[in-house]
């Protein structure tokens, strides 16, 4: 293995340097059949070079990047360090790897007392769309909206409708097609707190606001699920078909032209469930990875999942639970070689049987800049 995550992490930072000339197909976005495999690189987590190796080696269809804003722009004038972030985006470039940045941890100057403020999120994802042009095709909008952790205050799907559209105006104004993605819902845990809101509830709220005319995608997350993946309903905890649940609402308010992306799951650890604890071995996980992809892949209405952390996150993140594909220096997770056989299997280069929906129509293009 002490090998092989050599030569991956050569090659990764050959191609880095290479200039960039490919144009992407985004599979999973709006007006796209296509359904997109994604994964987590952590810009500040272990072994990130190794990290980026993966990125090239899976051939993934997209890469989501936590991007941290109060530890980037603690405060109103600081001069962001975005080194870390340039080297993930060119070697996902450099791959036909289409990158998602997930906007987390608004600073203490950017907030007000009903949460982040509008124009200075619009002026920051601005920044970062002018950065990175047509390199970064998607931005996760402060993901757990429905939460105080995610929202830093009160969760308000008026404010968060408000803050979307200024965001989006600012981009529209300033000529970016990057992809807005709306909520990073997560459902109502035992360790949610006293003013979060159940997901359900807050994406009514959402449609409220009139999201239906606006949100074009939505996130999901499950940090914590229980359960096989076939299962509907749980004693306790979610199961990861609560999903349906989800699209059950949008259809409630005609809102059947709209995405769900899973931007976040994790299999079961025994956390919630005794009877989930075998999940805990990366064997079982990497069994049950294996059977949620195929049954998410199957609706019609996912655009895309992240599947895995390729490196490990920081301990802080809203992402850091289990292991990475890296697991050390020398080795990588079981469910590494059955991620790459499942991506290669419904690549429409590649001629196999293709389960769930069809590969072979027209893909909207994001052009890389040279």
């Amino acid at each position: 293995m002490t090998k092989w995550l050599r030569c991956l992490l050569i090659c990764a930072l050959i191609f880095g340097f290479l200039p960039v000339t490919a144009v992407q197909a985004v599979r999973g976005v709006p007006g796209s059949a296509e359904f997109g495999y994604g994964a987590w690189l952590h810009p500040n987590g272990e072994f990130f070079d190794q990290g980026l190796a993966l990125v090239q080696d899976l051939a993934l269809d997209w890469v989501g990047v936590e991007v941290d804003w109060a530890a980037l722009a603690a405060t109103s004038d600081t001069k962001i360090d975005t080194a870390i972030l340039d080297r993930a985006v060119s070697t996902a470039a450099s791959s036909g790897t289409a990158v998602m940045f997930s906007l987390t941890n608004p600073p203490d100057w950017a907030m007000t007392p009903a949460g982040p403020d509008p124009a200075a999120t619009a002026g920051f994802v601005l920044n970062l769309s002018t950065r990175y042009g047509d390199k970064l095709c998607a931005i996760e909008l402060l993901p757990g909206a429905n939460t105080t952790a995610g929202w830093h205050a009160n969760p308000d799907p008026a404010a968060y409708a408000n803050l979307w559209l200024t965001v989006r105006s600012q981009l529209d104004t300033a000529g970016s097609s990057l992809h807005l993605i709306a909520g990073g819902l997560r459902p109502w845990s035992a360790a949610s707190a006293p003013a979060d809101w159940t997901d359900l509830d807050f994406l009514r709220g959402l449609y409220a606001a009139g999201a239906k005319d606006w949100m074009s995608v939505l996130s999901i997350q499950f940090p914590q699920l229980t359960g096989l993946p076939l299962q509907t309903t749980a004693d306790s905890g979610t199961p990861l078909r609560h999903y349906e649940a989800v699209r059950q609402v949008m259809q409630e308010n005609n809102h059947q032209t709209g995405q769900i992306w899973v931007t976040l799951f994790n299999p079961p650890d025994g956390t919630i469930s005794v009877t989930d604890s075998r999940f805990a071995d990366r064997q079982h996980q990497t069994e049950w990875l294996q059977q949620a992809l195929i049954q998410v892949r199957s609706q019609l209405y996912m655009g895309v999942v992240f599947a895995h952390n390729l490196n490990p996150a920081q301990s802080n993140s809203t992402l850091y639970r289990y292991d990475a594909l890296v697991v050390d220096r020398v080795s990588v997770h079981p469910f590494y070689s059955v991620f790459k056989a499942i991506i290669r299997q419904t690549n429409p280069e590649t001629g196999a049987a293709r389960p769930g929906k069809p590969k072979g129509t027209i893909l909207l293009k994001c052009k890389y800049k040279t």
